[in-house]
């Protein structure tokens, strides 16, 4: 499996490089400030005075002032970090050589296929948003392929040891900080032996991240300086309101950003599930999300918005916005149960099911956040990528099962 893997990565970096290079690479936005800022002769002075006045992502912004001003080498990287998510989710729902290269694919097509999406574009495409998005989360998934990797073999101990500090690296990431904490913790409680103790270490080691972001200075600080300039109106939301607009930013996700992912999700559950009562219910919100995505569509031209509705204290308690929270939280239920029955081995099941919960962390805790419309699309860029990474677990699930029962019908009438 690994040759193989070695060559699908070094055909998805030669591709992620090439695209790329051909796409052009300049500076804008906020590459221009840490442009200029890459240039102060004390970098370490910086940092702390960063983390002490305004941000605790010290790990992402050192990488920043590294490459910022290294176009070459940003593409590079860029490109090794593509790759490096593409290989690890591969390996992640694969169960046999050909699943590698398959999942990736099917990834891969999601990616391509939403790639004019701002979460993608900012998110893995523009310098400063890629630094801050797709760098971090490839490092989490790779963590994470690891520690399937420790399930199946017996692994030496510079891999146990890689694992933790990939987690560290990665939960710099405020979004993925909250992400790596659930789903370390889930996976200590759900396996034994060597998976528990690496888990275990990693999650020390993010809960060491989360301790440091939780007493930075500079986000007490950002928050107060942030409200006046991006959302004045924030002051007058208590915390229920806060969480109504996470959970409002969900469904602009699943509805607007990434449909193509519930799309693919709904239609394998119906598929997989063997139990009627599943199935029928799967088929029924496969139906109701292509009834959805039109309704959100339509109220793009009616309602006067572009894929995020923006909402404020007048607004935030009524039907529209409270309405929106009950599909999201229904169909997230109900998208939890078919999953866990979809999955015949409990571990697993219990496993996705926690990762599809998870998912949800990323973008609703942004309602906690003044900035949360201030960046647009790539807030969204995590929980996108998670979304995506089930629909192609689910779709390389379903593909398997084809295979499986053509391959008894043929042996049936061999025999």
């Amino acid at each position: 499996m690994t040759k193989r893997l070695s060559y699908f990565f070094l055909v998805v970096f030669i591709l992620s490089f090439t695209y790329l290079n051909l796409r052009g690479i300049s500076h804008y936005s906020d590459d221009l400030v840490f442009s200029v800022e890459a240039h102060t002769p004390d970098k370490l002075q910086w940092l702390i005075n960063r983390y002490n006045g305004w941000s605790s992502r010290t790990a992402i912004e050192f990488a920043l002032l590294s490459v910022i001003n290294h176009k070459m080498a940003w593409a590079v990287c860029n490109a090794f970090f593509m790759a490096i998510m593409l290989c690890s989710l591969s390996y992640i729902t694969a169960k046999n050589k050909k699943e590698i290269i398959i999942g990736g694919c099917i990834f891969l097509l999601i990616l391509l296929i939403t790639i004019k999406k701002g979460f993608i574009k900012d998110g893995m495409l523009w310098m400063t948003g890629s630094i801050n998005y797709l760098w971090p989360l490839s490092l989490s998934f790779a963590g994470f392929s690891l520690l399937k990797y420790c399930c199946s073999t017996r692994h030496s101990t510079i891999c146990s040891l890689a694992i933790p500090i990939f987690f560290f690296l990665s939960s710099f990431s405020e979004q993925l900080v909250v992400i790596n904490l659930i789903l370390l913790t889930a996976i200590a409680l759900i396996f034994l032996r060597n998976v528990r103790r690496v888990a275990l270490l990693s999650l020390a080691a993010t809960s060491l991240v989360f301790a440091y972001i939780i007493l930075s200075p500079g986000n007490a600080n950002r928050y107060l300086l942030e409200i006046p300039r991006w959302y004045p109106d924030f002051v007058n939301f208590n915390i229920i309101d806060k969480v109504v607009l996470g959970i409002n930013l969900s469904f602009d996700q699943m509805f607007s950003v990434q449909p193509l992912a519930l799309i693919i999700i709904y239609s394998s559950l119906a598929f997989l599930n063997e139990n009627k009562k599943m199935k029928l219910l799967a088929l029924l919100i496969f139906i109701a999300t292509i009834c959805l995505l039109l309704l959100q569509l339509k109220a793009f031209s009616f309602v006067h918005f572009n894929t995020i509705y923006k909402f404020n204290s007048s607004n935030i308690s009524g039907f529209f916005a409270l309405s929106r929270v009950a599909i999201v939280l229904l169909f997230a239920t109900l998208t939890t149960v078919m999953i866990y029955f979809s999955t015949k081995e409990r571990k697993e099941a219990a496993l996705i099911s926690i990762v599809y919960i998870s998912s949800y962390a990323g973008t609703v805790m942004l309602g906690l956040s003044p900035t949360i419309y201030a960046s647009g699309q790539r807030t969204l860029f995590v929980s996108g990528i998670m979304i995506s990474a089930l629909a192609t677990n689910l779709a390389v699930k379903s593909i398997r099962k084809i295979y499986t029962k053509n391959y008894s019908i043929i042996n049936n009438e061999i025999s």
